[in-house]
């Protein structure tokens, strides 16, 4: 199993990258200062982020929401999903890069997007255990208002993080800081109030940076919510372009605040996007099965800009393992996967 180290001050120290794998937050999230060639307007323009998050009451609700600026394309999410009901509300806009903010790091910042009808505000203060989001979005067409203020407990003492630095190649890579923590708030639907308590409803967040490929292809799953026994529990599993996974990935289960690394995973569709998906090690000790029930499809053509991605929402089913023998049952934990391509 891959070292898990006490994070460095930054990310980039002497323009390399710091690789590595920690249960810390990094302080000074620098990427733009990594020596990868090229003036500093190229190397930001080269530079893809996003912070996104998941968020799910047992009260039957599950929210994506997210701010990506990949600076060829910038979106803006938040999609509410009733898995009781099985009704979605998809609130998402292309929007330019200067009105799309993504700040360098967790402390004391701020993430927003601000536009006609459409307002994203996630303010972060890991060192102060604070992450508020605000999200204020005017009916459209077939779409209710969205208004929506929550607060998690971004804890790292209590809640342990998975915080990467990984390599796509000797000089450029990646960072990513995802953390499971209780959120508590509420979500206004028209005029339906739905209130997020914090005993029984969590948040995952993912702070992300990275020099990705020109042609980036990735598979992703995660899901958070509650085991039998009442504990809060959730897993981040990815299979990316990173070199040497064994010694550098993001997979991981959250236990009751405890963070449990995992080993390199595949995602096998035998039926497709829309069937079932199985998710397993060569290890034996990630051994899951995810069965979707709603989808979401993009497709883009533009020559030198082209995308495919399926995200399916559904229940993850089966056991993940320690290496130190412990079994974790998963029984209809719900989440969403990913099959993503890129040409940027």
């Amino acid at each position: 199993m891959r070292k898990i180290a006490k994070a460095p001050k930054s990310v980039i120290e002497n323009g390399g990258f710091q690789y590595g794998c920690y249960n810390q937050p990094i302080e000074k999230v620098n990427l733009l200062d990594a020596k990868i060639g090229g003036l500093g307007f190229a190397k930001n323009f080269k530079l893809r982020e996003w912070q996104a998050f998941q968020l799910y009451s047992d009260q039957g609700w599950f929210i994506m929401a997210a701010l990506y600026n990949t600076k060829k394309v910038c979106l803006v999410q938040f999609i509410v999903y009733n898995t009781r009901t099985k009704k979605k509300i998809r609130c998402e806009k292309k929007v330019l890069p200067g009105s799309l903010s993504i700040p360098s790091g967790l402390h004391n910042t701020t993430a927003s997007h601000r536009s006609k009808g459409f307002s994203f505000e996630v303010k972060h203060d890991v060192y102060g255990f604070d992450l508020t989001m605000n999200v204020h979005i005017d009916a459209r067409k077939s779409n209710p208002r969205i208004s929506a203020n929550f607060r998690g407990l971004h804890d790292c003492g209590s809640n342990t993080p998975m915080v990467t630095c990984m390599p796509f190649s000797q000089k450029r890579g990646m960072y990513s800081h995802k953390c499971l923590m209780p959120v508590e708030g509420e979500l206004w639907i028209g005029d339906e109030l739905v209130r997020f308590e914090k005993e029984s409803s969590s948040i995952i967040i993912d702070d992300h940076k990275g020099f990705y490929p020109y042609r980036t292809k990735y598979d992703w799953a995660t899901a958070l919510g509650f085991g039998d026994n009442g504990v809060r529990v959730g897993f981040n599993l990815t299979d990316n372009q990173v070199l040497d996974q064994k010694r550098y990935n993001e997979n991981c289960y959250w236990s009751d605040g405890e963070m449990v690394p995992l080993p390199p995973v595949k995602f096998v569709r035998p039926n497709g996007c829309k069937g079932k998906w199985l998710i397993q090690d060569q290890e034996g000790l990630v051994d899951l099965e995810f069965t979707p029930e709603i989808h979401n499809s993009v497709r883009l053509n533009l020559l030198l800009l082209a995308s495919k991605y399926e995200g399916p929402y559904g229940v993850f089913n089966g056991k993940v393992k320690s290496v130190d023998g412990r079994v974790f049952e998963v029984s209809d934990l719900f989440g969403m996967g990913e099959q993503f391509y890129l040409r940027s």
